[in-house]
């Protein structure tokens, strides 16, 4: 009786990954997230899209940097997912490269932004901001 109960177990177990692989379309970070409080040269808006073809997830980012008199635009980019289900594009500029790291959590957007700039005259820099849901 345990040898089957174990053997029970362990087929649940093995099932399991199929069950992680499965695929849900859009991904909790699909939308429009803003950061109202964004200064001079920090991320002011992501948009994220996302669908779904052939049992794989495509999803593309759209980000906004505070600028003045409006916001700059970074264009829509390829992006990718980990395997931690967190969602990360890189951003290639003229002067600068920003690599993003997005996970959602309810109605907020955990967004890791490395600063690259091009020609290495300043220090990479990073920052984490809390964007909210529109």
């Amino acid at each position: 009786m345990r040898l089957m109960i174990l053997a029970i177990g362990f087929l649940l177990l093995s099932a399991a990954p199929s069950v992680a692989q499965r695929i849900y379309c859009p991904i909790p970070e699909d939308g429009v997230w803003i950061n109202p409080d964004a200064e001079p040269k920090e991320i002011s808006r992501i948009e994220v899209e996302s669908r779904c073809e052939n049992n794989q997830v495509y999803v593309r980012v759209r980000a906004f940097t505070s600028c003045v008199p409006r916001d700059c635009k970074w264009g829509w980019t390829k992006a990718a997912m980990r395997s931690d289900g967190a969602v990360q594009v890189l951003l290639v500029g003229f002067l600068s490269s920003k690599q993003i790291t997005l996970k959602a959590f309810g109605d907020l957007l955990d967004t890791h932004v490395i600063n690259v700039v091009n020609d290495q005259s300043s220090p990479r820099t990073e920052k984490t901001y809390n964007l909210q849901k529109k």
